[in-house]
């Protein structure tokens, strides 16, 4: 198999790779890859697509992750819209939380809930904190001690 040929297949290969990793670094050494395969379709040497690959990729690597990565994650600003931006939020009881069963109600919509840690059962009408989220039950405790 020609060396253009090697290369063309390997640079494919890591594209392919950061579509499924999204590391940023393997999409830049499959561009490094491709640029290879343009060389030693020029006919260079083995030396030189060696020097070539090392070049582009160290060039790809120091000058364009660090942009790649901030232009990629920009927009994200740390809050999450997911089960994790539950946690820390007040909840009202409304069924009684024990480890069987329970209901609360957490902005406006009833949750199933369950006491976090093991806690002691919690009576409707207490006000509760949000510890974590376990598929479609919110763990509570009670932020009081009394």
């Amino acid at each position: 198999m020609d060396s253009d040929l090697v290369w063309l297949v390997a640079g494919i290969g890591l594209l392919l790779a950061e579509l499924f990793t999204l590391t940023v670094v393997l999409g830049l050494l499959g561009i490094a890859a491709l640029v290879t395969a343009l060389v030693a379709a020029l006919g260079a040497g083995a030396v030189v697509q060696a020097i070539a690959f090392a070049g582009s990729s160290t060039a790809l690597l120091v000058f364009a992750r660090s942009p790649v990565q901030r232009m990629l994650s920009r927009g994200d600003d740390g809050q999450h819209s997911d089960a994790r931006a539950l946690a820390g939020s007040t909840a009202l009881v409304i069924e009684r939380v024990s480890d069987d069963t329970g209901q609360v109600r957490l902005n406006g919509e009833l949750w199933r809930a369950r006491p976090y840690a093991g806690g002691a059962p919690l009576e409707a009408g207490r006000t509760v904190s949000v510890a974590g989220v376990e598929g479609a039950t919110l763990l509570v405790y009670s932020p009081d001690l009394s």
